[in-house]
C-alpha cells in the first residue's frame, strides 16, 4: 500500500484549505454585493424611463444621446459582483497580503546558486534569467 508522505499531506492539505478559503470568500463577495449592485442598477434604469416619459424620447433616440454623452464608461457591461469576478477579488486579497513574489524570489535565487553542484543549472538560469530581462 502506498502511503503519503508527511509533507504531502500538509501540502495537500494547504492547498485545500486555500481553495475553501477562496470559495467561502468569493461567496461571502457574491451575497454583500450583488444585491446592491442590482438595486443600483435598477434605480439607474427607472430613472431612464422617466427622463424617457417626461421628454417625449424615444428608444433609439436615448440610446444614440447616451452613446454620445458616456460611451467610456461601461454601466450597461454587467453585473462585476457575480461568483467570477468575487473568486477573483478573493483571490488577489490573498495573494496581496504577507510575502510577495519578490520578498521570496531572491533567497530561492541565492540558495539555488550556492547549493548547485552543475555548472549547467547555473548557466541554463542564467539563459532563463537573460530572456526575462
Amino acid at each position: 500500500p502506498h502511503t503519503m508522505k508527511k509533507q504531502n499531506v500538509r501540502t495537500l492539505s494547504l492547498i485545500v484549505c486555500t481553495f475553501t478559503y477562496l470559495l467561502v470568500g468569493a461567496a461571502v463577495f457574491d451575497a454583500l454585493e450583488s444585491e446592491m449592485e442590482v438595486g443600483n442598477r435598477q434605480l439607474l434604469y427607472d430613472e431612464e424611463h422617466s427622463l424617457q416619459q417626461k421628454y417625449n424620447i424615444t428608444n433609439e433616440d436615448f440610446e444614440r444621446l447616451r452613446w454620445n454623452i458616456i460611451r467610456t464608461v461601461p454601466y450597461k457591461a454587467g453585473t462585476q459582483w457575480k461568483f467570477a469576478g468575487s473568486f477573483y477579488f478573493a483571490l488577489t486579497v490573498i495573494t496581496t497580503i504577507g510575502k510577495t513574489f519578490f520578498s521570496i524570489l531572491p533567497p530561492f535565487f541565492i540558495r539555488l546558486f550556492f547549493y548547485s553542484d552543475d555548472l549547467n543549472q547555473l548557466t541554463g538560469l542564467s539563459l532563463l534569467i537573460s530572456s526575462f530581462t
